[in-house]
């Protein structure tokens, strides 16, 4: 079995290296793996990207780390997100919404038992216990109950409208390519325009990065199942001077 994180500590701090030797004070003896822990601070709907993105390429059975959690300390739950082939942790604001609602089981986990935990580093004094609990004794050592009032961040946000079409920037890797909150399957070869920051740029439909011209703008489905605004081996979020949560337009027509 498998416990894999996905939190917005970085690595500047101890905090995630911390969280992993609780999961192994417990008892656990499994791999931890670390999927992300840049999610942009606080953003709950970059974590949905992180989160939705990946957690399907691990084995059935995998538990879920998400600490993203501004609310940390406060009244909201923990929530235990079972989808029939994973587990997740996570807390209750939002990240949820990133899953078919009507594949998945919800419940608020019982914490307490955690009393003593610090009201501002849960990730190590509860969702590392828990996650060790699960891994080690299974869904009957973990109380908890039935939730069906959690929060809902709706994902992917867009609009199609009759000329245009409206997204967020999720995600921007590496490489300074720019994924769109435009699943592959909303893809149109008509989109010819992008507008970022009330300054419009042509685009050029690709398939691959190496297919677009030198100092243009590429459009592509890309690999996460979300469409990419792209350059060929430059900087894209920096040439458009656009950022993790920015709003663009496409227009087609």
């Amino acid at each position: 079995m498998i416990i894999a994180l996905i939190t917005d500590f970085g690595f500047e701090d101890p905090y995630v290296g911390v969280v992993k030797g609780v999961i192994y004070s417990h008892g656990y003896t499994g791999p931890v793996v670390d999927i992300c822990h840049h999610v942009i601070p606080y953003s709950i709907e970059h974590a949905q990207y992180i989160l939705a993105t990946s957690y399907s390429y691990f084995p059935v059975h995998t538990i879920f780390i998400i600490v993203v959690d501004p609310g940390v300390g406060t009244q909201r739950n923990i929530l235990l997100v079972d989808d029939g082939r994973y587990y997740f942790f996570m807390p209750d604001n939002g990240i949820a919404g990133c899953f078919n609602q009507h594949s998945i089981k919800v419940w608020a986990v019982e914490t307490q038992e955690f009393q003593q935990a610090s009201s501002t580093f849960h990730g190590r004094d509860i969702f590392a216990v828990l996650a060790a609990r699960l891994a080690l004794q299974g869904l009957d050592a973990i109380h908890r109950r039935e939730c069906t009032d959690y929060v809902h961040h709706t994902f992917p946000w867009y609009e199609i409208n009759s000329d245009r079409v409206y997204a967020k920037i999720m995600h921007i890797d590496n490489f300074g390519n720019c994924i769109l909150s435009l699943p592959n399957d909303r893809y149109l070869l008509q989109l010819h325009t992008l507008i970022a920051g009330k300054r419009r740029y042509a685009l050029n439909h690709c398939k691959t990065y190496a297919q677009v011209p030198n100092s243009a703008i590429g459009i592509l489905p890309g690999s996460s199942g979300f469409i990419e605004i792209c350059m060929n081996q430059k900087d894209c979020s920096r040439y458009l001077a656009v950022t993790t949560g920015d709003m663009v337009e496409l227009i087609y027509g």
